[in-house]
């Protein structure tokens, strides 16, 4: 068998044409150059570890019976093995273009895209009562359920002689980037019911590991994505404990609009049947707020351990993490986790970093940073799983600025060796005098127009969301009320990911219930490149409450531009230092402007505000913007 290189496609000779391949016993039929393999019933869907029925598919090569290199690709909470399946390697659409089915098999892989359990005819909506359904509920990324499900499958592929045991990869967007950063930790184990790990084998005892993952707009902690408290850092791994205590401050919009995909979508657990999957019952107890006691709320900091990468220990397989800076769902900060989780397990860590304007609202998802990033995610495939080219230095850092106003020139990446040598300079000032801001309690709608969700939400998406936040439309009531019928709203959520506009402006006017930092005019342009810090002494008077910043750039015409925001969470009659970071951005304040840091008790819908009135008093008042100029 030869060969050849062409395009950078893998090219077999028609004489290496072989006995038809079966993956899973699936029929394979010629698409458009590459051979697809699906599961085309439900009687024909793959049993998983614990008879949970997968449905999943598989796209070879056009020629060949492998063991093939393969890569999974794993779909985002709401969607189905589809959203990544294509004809093209181009792609139908932006977020497919050289990241689907159709682009990997033509380079020679085999690649496998699952329905995650509890949607789609993995249990999810139109499936929940088909056999093999009773427990097939969402269990929200836990590794010991989702991820075994991928090694399940991963592992059959190869007794089966499809998929090759040493060059197995796993990328994924968001749900799936949650995932393909779980297997990257678990690597060569498989995570147990009980907490435990075992070695990871095939059904027929062939020791396997993840070779190379790529998780895009992933996290590390999804507590600190959903409920931060602001206690996160870019210098340091994830601490779970540090991270649960104080409970946070909950991304009201977004926890809600999650749920409420969950429930359209998907198979959500009744309440109070799986204290480990119990979405109901938690999201409930977010929604009625302050104080974070109960059985809902212990049982979801128990469980939140298995939805993220913190409690798995050891060095991961090869990994590159690709995160939004104007993510405001799975920020930034959620990359340097996994990142320093990385190092702290092995300095010599083969972890590297692809930080842009891409992810989830409010970013912009520009055509040309989605294509340098997964261009340079296929090259990283290649290299681990293949053999062929390079891979990003380990430890390597590669920042796509975000670049304003919409249609202007893409900047030039900031490479470096680390994440430290992105930004060896600092820009520091500070506000000494006495200020205050006064929660306003419940106060759920005062900020819309700047909220990822409720601000690009069309119509009964919105309603429904606003519905929820406001108390109109009632838990119990969703799903009546959503009638079983979820196509409807399919195209509405695409639409919505389209509408982000990180470079919307609006006349400079600082809050009159705020803590104001203004900072420094330049003369001369310099860059943030990372997570601005933020350290203040204040005396919390009443009950607990939270500190929300934003960061704006101020131009000398009187307009204004969220570069960052970020949350703290105050205890109740807090006094004394406090310090935390934003979520950061790569972005450049040009000659004449100036930053301005805002700090408001409140800020819904996009943070729940507290249930007690508190003011908070503050001075001496220090931002930090870490800058790729070393004297900005």
């Amino acid at each position: 068998m030869t060969t050849t290189m062409a395009a950078g496609l893998v090219v077999l000779d028609t004489a290496t044409a072989s006995a038809a391949v079966t993956p899973f016993g699936h029929d394979c039929t010629d698409q458009n150059g590459v051979r697809f393999c699906p599961t085309a019933t439900l009687d024909q869907r793959v049993p998983s570890w614990d008879g949970t029925p997968l449905d999943v598919d598989v796209t070879l090569p056009a020629t060949g019976s492998g063991p093939f290199p393969t890569v999974v690709i794993l779909h985002g909470l709401g969607e189905d093995k589809t959203a990544f399946e294509d004809t093209s390697p181009e792609g139908s659409q932006a977020l497919t273009y050289h990241y689907n089915t159709n682009y990997y098999a033509k380079r020679g892989y085999a690649v496998v895209t699952p329905t995650v359990r509890g949607f789609g005819g993995s249990c999810g909506a139109a499936s929940r009562s088909s056999a093999g359904c009773e427990k097939g509920w969402v269990r929200l990324d836990d590794y010991r359920y989702e991820a075994r499900d991928v090694q399940h499958l991963l592992g059959q592929l190869v007794d089966q002689g499809v998929a090759d045991p040493a060059a197995l990869g796993v990328t994924g967007i968001s749900y799936g980037g949650g995932t393909s950063a779980q297997l990257a930790f678990l690597k060569d184990r498989v995570g147990l019911p009980d907490g435990s790990f075992t070695p990871w084998t095939s059904p027929a005892g062939t020791s396997l590991r993840i070779a190379a993952a790529y998780p895009r707009w992933g996290w590390a902690d999804l507590v600190t994505a959903l409920v931060p408290n602001g206690r996160l850092t870019d210098t340091a791994p994830a601490d779970y404990a540090a991270d649960i205590s104080p409970f946070g401050v909950p991304k009201l919009s977004y926890t809600t609009f999650l749920y409420l995909i969950s429930q359209l979508f998907g198979t959500v657990a009744p309440e109070g049947a799986d204290p480990h999957s119990d979405l109901t019952a938690w999201y409930k107890a977010i929604l009625k707020g302050e104080p974070y006691t109960g059985t809902a709320i212990q049982g979801l900091l128990q469980s939140m351990k298995y939805k993220g990468t913190t409690a798995i220990p050891g060095v991961p397989a090869p990994m590159l993490v690709e995160n939004g800076w104007t993510d405001d769902l799975f920020t930034a900060q959620q990359a340097l986790a996994l990142y320093n989780q990385a190092l702290a397990a092995s300095p010599g860590a083969d972890v590297s970093l692809q930080l842009g304007d891409t992810g989830h609202p409010g970013a912009s998802n520009r055509n040309d940073v989605v294509a340098r990033l997964v261009d340079a995610g296929s090259a990283f495939f290649d290299a681990k799983l293949r053999g062929l080219g390079t891979a990003p230095a380990a430890q390597s850092v590669s920042l796509s600025p975000m670049s304003c106003p919409a249609g202007a020139p893409t900047p030039a990446a900031v490479r470096a060796a680390s994440w430290a040598a992105a930004h060896p300079g600092t820009l520091s000032y500070t506000w000494s005098g006495l200020q205050s801001s006064t929660s306003t309690g419940l106060n759920f709608l005062g900020a819309v127009d700047r909220d990822p969700v409720l601000g690009i939400l069309p119509g009964t998406l919105g309603d429904i969301v606003t519905g929820l936040i406001t108390g109109t439309v009632t838990v119990d009531s969703l799903g009546a009320m959503l009638g079983g019928d979820s196509t409807k709203f399919g195209p509405l959520f695409s639409q919505a990911l389209q509408k982000s506009d990180p470079c919307k402006t609006s006349i400079a006017l600082p809050p009159a219930n705020g803590i104001i930092a203004t900072g420094p005019v330049r003369t001369k342009a310099y860059t943030l490149a990372g997570m601005p810090q933020v350290t203040a002494t204040i005396r919390n008077i009443g009950a607990d409450s939270q500190l929300n910043a934003q960061l704006w750039d101020v131009a000398p015409n009187g307009t204004e531009i969220l570069v960052s925001r970020g949350v703290v969470r105050v205890k109740a009659n807090q006094s004394g230092p406090v310090t935390f970071q934003l979520n950061g951005n790569a972005y450049t304040f040009a000659a004449g402007h100036r930053p301005r840091l805002d700090l408001l008790t409140s800020y819904s819908p996009y943070s729940r505000p507290g249930n007690g009135l508190s003011t908070i008093y503050a001075t001496s008042v220090r931002v930090q913007l870490p800058t790729v100029q070393v004297s900005p």
